[in-house]
Order: structure tokens, then C-alpha cells, then sequence
């Protein structure tokens, strides 16, 4: 099952609001070994992983960070980034 683009594109804009940039930041370092300091932007979604965009000194690279379920919705897409949050909370 595909997900919707118009949810897909509504989750990462919301998530790459500058007000959710440190947790972006947060998640990336901590999941996916981002350095301090690094732009991270979320670029897409399916149903297996976030995929994150990481800008660092003129260097970028894409990391899919799996979710800890499958994401099938909207709802499902915004619980699985905090789950990510909290997963990064505690190692």
C-alpha cells in the first residue's frame, strides 16, 4: 500500500519547520550518526523509513532512519518521528 504524497509532503514540511530543527538535529545525530551542528532536513517518508538529508561543511548525505513500526497514515507517519525522538532520548 502506497502512502499519500499530499500526507508524506505535509509530515516533512511540518518536520522541517525551523521550529522542530533541533529535534531533527537530535534525532540525526543520535540515530544516524550526524555530526554536531549539522543541517538536517526530512525528505521523504514510506512505509519502512524517514528518510533524512544531512548537510554538513559543503557534504551531504541520505540516511533512511527505520521506523519502529510500518506507517501506513498521517497519524501513524507523526507517531513514529516522536517514537524516533524517544529512541534517541534513550539510547
Amino acid at each position: 500500500m502506497a502512502l499519500d504524497p499530499s500526507d508524506v509532503r505535509g509530515v516533512c514540511d511540518y518536520m522541517n519547520d525551523q521550529s522542530m530543527a533541533d529535534h531533527m538535529r537530535f534525532i540525526a545525530e543520535k540515530l544516524a550518526g550526524a555530526e554536531l551542528e549539522s543541517d538536517v532536513t526530512l525528505v521523504d517518508i514510506t512505509e519502512a523509513h524517514g528518510l533524512f538529508s544531512i548537510a554538513k561543511d559543503g557534504v551531504t548525505r541520505q540516511v533512511p532512519i527505520n521506523w519502529p513500526y510500518p506507517v501506513t497514515n498521517r497519524g501513524e507517519m507523526k507517531s513514529a518521528l516522536f517514537a524516533l525522538m524517544d529512541k534517541a532520548m534513550l539510547g
